[in-house]
């Protein structure tokens, strides 16, 4: 899909401000050449909001007999020359109005390079920013008064091959090289930032790293013996990325890709570190490479090399980086260690963090930890000490416990294996996990504490897996739903309110129960009503059932598996059903019942024996459909479409003896019954914490919130409220009678 959907407008901008500040840097490296004539630049204006024309006009000269005099008398501006022989210094200031700049080439600026300038040594070509009253004074950020204040340039010990633009604040540093700062950026107290074509060239070889484009390759899953590269903008989304590694496979991509041109452009990559307005490097003693976009910044880092920073992110506090992409609001920080790294859009990282060729979704958060060759998707959360290596986990919304060993990706051989990792999982503390597996059909299941998962493939949704009898695993499937729909409800409210990467919004909003979902609890409930051997009270491994990967599953789980998938999807449909009903009667009055029936695709359904299709016999190793990409995520009727198939295909279990009139009746009934179950299994879930909590440890009560008083589970009671009332509103708009029979 082109790049011009609305969507991507935001990322798109990002790209053309991004090359909008490369190209003033090269305009002004161009005032270097002629090395002694006087030129004049117009450029565009910094803060437009504060100005009345979209442009302004700047001398670049070098300065007179006079002012180089002033610059140089150790009782004014008392600067040195490095090299007198080979020093170059030019004066820049902006003119009156874009007209004046004739006139105001002339201009004695002796004055205000007192004011401004004091205590350095330049060397090579350099251009000094010098303030006028009037014409180019500052506008003070309250934000960043402290910064704003110290508008000038002063005791910095070496200053070379740089443009220093008025209005910038350069203080305290040992060495400023090959740097670009812009008006209403900082750097204070600094050891060494410059920017060296060696380190230009070793971060493109090692990664392409690409400043102008924004580029790098990260290389994901198998540390060693082969890899899945994948080359990832500044811009991107997880769209993008997974498209990228062909995650997206199965189902095609309807989602919105960012289309851009990577081709390396010849002559406009700038071997300089570039400092936007209102960016800043602070107490940070190595920086190489660097390129800062409006109020992003670098605080008391260790070393920074090789780094693209957009709006509002920052690295800080005793961090270590080289190859790093930020996007807005992300964070590095804490004693952290991060090479070849993507952020995307309010991840973060940190604090005592080490990762390493690693992309993170929005809204993602590691601490504590190591993250190596991993894709870590949209609100997952690894908040303790644990160790995830070559783990491909597009759609995040998991959490990984203290003590997590997810990464035994060495065979004795070679460290070349990895697991793909389903939607929601929870890893729980003190788990070790053996490599290959794969979760990706078994979204929102949980790993308990102290499980050694050995390698396998997972088929089955919401599923817990504990330590069973006789060393091997048990799995009880649909566990979640089924005992703890409490999580479900509370995930969904939680995801929504931690969703703060607005940029990335347009596919992170996904239901959890949604279409996608529900076609792998059919294929997972064919599975258990047809499993592979005979009757048992206990199946072993794949060979009995599919989906159960190298695990076991009691006869008794077996029906708790089947009635949670059953609901589930019957709940999904009839939801659907219902909405599709209010929506009509509110549209439309006095309707009959066979119309009723005709317009959600009722009219002709005849009870038929209930079954399903059989499980496969061989499964299909393949990603999941994402969700961005199902034909429901933005399309409400291709959502009820879905409903109805599902609907269908369950109505011979709900339908007692139909025979067309009482059909909706029963749906209906269901419907109310359905949700009834579910609040009712919510509080149950909550409540029984409270009783266990409550009786094991003294003063329970006083500090948490009863299951009677929860948020999740009062929504849960509203819900299954609304529902019977919209019951009862569909049957007095269709009349009653044949309706209201059954209810």
């Amino acid at each position: 899909m082109a790049s011009n959907h609305p969507a991507l407008l935001p990322f798109i901008e990002s790209r053309q401000t991004r090359h909008a500040y490369i190209d003033r840097t090269q305009t002004l490296l161009s005032a270097f050449t002629p090395k002694d004539q006087d030129v004049t630049i117009t450029l565009p204006n910094i803060n437009t909001n504060d100005e009345r024309r979209p442009t302004s006009t700047y001398i670049i000269r070098s300065p007179s007999s006079k002012e180089l005099a002033v610059l140089l008398d150790p009782q004014q501006c008392n600067c040195r020359l490095s090299d007198t022989s080979s020093s170059s210094i030019k004066l820049m200031y902006r003119a009156a109005g874009n007209g004046e700049a004739p006139s105001m080439a002339t201009w004695d600026v002796s004055s205000s390079l007192k004011d401004q300038v004091h205590n350095c040594c330049f060397g090579g070509q350099v251009i000094i920013g010098v303030l006028l009253d009037g014409p180019d004074a500052v506008v003070v950020d309250a934000k960043r008064k402290r910064i704003s204040n110290m508008i000038g340039i002063s005791n910095n010990g070496l200053i070379q091959n740089s443009i220093l633009e008025p209005g910038c604040a350069i203080h305290n540093n040992s060495e400023v090289s090959n740097t670009h700062v812009m008006k209403y950026a900082a750097i204070i107290g600094c050891g060494s930032l410059t920017c060296m074509e060696e380190t230009v060239a070793k971060a493109s070889k090692s990664c392409a790293f690409d400043m102008y484009n924004g580029s790098m390759d990260v290389e994901v899953g198998p540390e060693a013996g082969g890899g899945r590269v994948v080359t990832v903008n500044i811009e991107s989304t997880l769209v993008d990325v997974c498209h990228a590694l062909n995650i997206d496979s199965n189902g095609g991509t309807s989602a919105p890709l960012l289309q851009l041109d990577s081709t390396k452009k010849e002559g406009k990559e700038v071997v300089m570190n570039v400092l936007c307005p209102h960016s800043s490097i602070l107490h940070t003693p190595q920086t190489n490479h660097v390129h800062l976009l409006p109020h992003s910044s670098i605080d008391s880092a260790t070393s920074v090399a090789s780094a693209l920073l957009l709006p509002q992110s920052t690295i800080k506090n005793g961090c270590t980086v080289s190859h790093a992409l930020l996007q807005w609001n992300a964070t590095l920080t804490s004693q952290s260690d991060a090479h070849h790294v993507f952020l995307m859009e309010r991840s973060e990282v940190g604090p005592h963090s080490f990762t390493a060729n690693a992309i993170y979704g929005p809204d993602s958060h590691v601490s504590g930890g190591e993250v190596h060759c991993t894709i870590f998707g949209p609100n997952a959360n690894s908040h303790h000490q644990s160790l995830l290596i070559g783990i491909l986990w597009p759609l995040g919304r998991g959490n990984v416990g203290y003590g997590s060993n997810v990464g035994s990706n060495h065979t004795g051989r070679i460290p070349d294996q990895e697991t793909s990792v389903g939607e929601g999982t929870f890893w729980g503390l003190g788990c070790v996990i053996k490599f290959p597996v794969d979760l990706t059909s078994a979204p929102y299941s949980i790993i308990a504490a102290g499980v050694q998962l050995p390698p396998q493939r997972i088929g089955l949704p919401f599923s817990l897996i504990t330590d069973g009898p006789g060393g091997m695993n048990q799995l009880t499937p649909g566990w979640l739903l089924h005992y703890s729909p409490y999580t479900i409800a509370r995930s969904e409210v939680k995801f929504a309110n931690r969703r703060t990467a607005k940029r990335h919004d347009f596919y992170t909003g996904w239901k959890i129960l949604r279409g996608g979902v529900m076609d792998m609890l059919v294929d997972a409930r064919d599975a258990l009503l047809f499993p592979k051997v005979e009757s048992a009270k206990i199946f072993k491994g794949e060979k009995a059932i599919g989906g159960l990967g190298a695990n076991q599953l009691t006869e008794k789980g077996r029906q708790i598996g089947i009635r949670a998938y059953t609901d589930a999807l019957q709940r999904y449909a009839l939801r659907g059903l219902l909405q599709r009903l209010v929506e009509l009667v509110n549209s439309q009055k006095g309707l009959t019942l066979v119309e009723a029936l005709h317009h959600v695709g009722l009219d002709d359904v005849v009870s038929q024996s209930s079954g399903g299709v059989g499980a496969s016999s061989k499964p299909v190793v393949d990603w999941p459909v994402l969700p961005w990409n199902e034909a429901s995520h933005s399309d409400p009727e291709a959502l009820w479409k879905h409903q109805h198939s599902i609907l269908m295909k369950e109505i011979p279990s709900i339908i007692r003896n139909g025979n067309g009139n009482d059909t909706l009746s029963q749906l209906l009934q269901k419907c109310i019954a359905l949700e009834k179950d579910h609040a009712v299994r919510v509080y149950k879930s909550k409540s029984r914490d409270d009783v266990r909590g409550a009786a094991t440890v003294p003063g329970y009560k006083d500090v948490h919130v009863a299951a009677e008083k929860d948020s999740v589970v009062l929504a849960a009671k509203e819900e299954a409220a609304m529902v019977q009332k919209e019951v009862i509103l569909v049957e007095e708009a269709l009349g009653g009678t044949a309706v209201r029979s059954r209810l």
